[in-house]
């Protein structure tokens, strides 16, 4: 075989190799998610995040417990998301009244192709 048609042979290979480094990192990794919490006026505003390769697409959970004097109320939520252009789905945003002795806890669940991941946003 003469070195032409061998150096041929190995060209798809090469291109394939070339292919597969143009792809970004964060394509090749699973979702993130945050939960973010503003206060505003009389009360706070929680905003879930779901960050990821743009255009890549999945499935959230959200479980929100509140509990204070006046009683505990459980918001429970769910849905799909794309991410954006800019490599962020918001999936939720809740604001509720607050009183000094309300406190929350928030967790979120993310699933994609690459697997689950959990969010954690604590106690507030």
């Amino acid at each position: 075989m003469s070195k032409f048609r061998m150096s041929l042979a190995f060209l798809p290979l090469a291109l394939g190799c070339a292919a597969a480094s143009l792809v970004p990192a964060s394509a090749a990794a699973p979702a993130e998610c945050e939960i973010r919490a503003y206060d505003v006026a009389g009360g706070v505003r929680i905003e879930s995040v779901v960050y990821g390769a743009p255009g890549s697409a999945g499935s959230y959970q959200l479980s929100l417990v509140r509990s204070g004097s006046g009683g505990t109320s459980n918001v429970s939520q769910g849905g799909d998301y794309e991410i954006d252009g800019a490599g962020e789905a918001i999936v939720s945003v809740t604001e509720f009244n607050r009183s000094a002795r309300d406190r929350y806890s928030i967790e979120m669940t993310v699933e994609d192709a690459f697997g689950v991941t959990h969010c954690d946003g604590g106690s507030l």
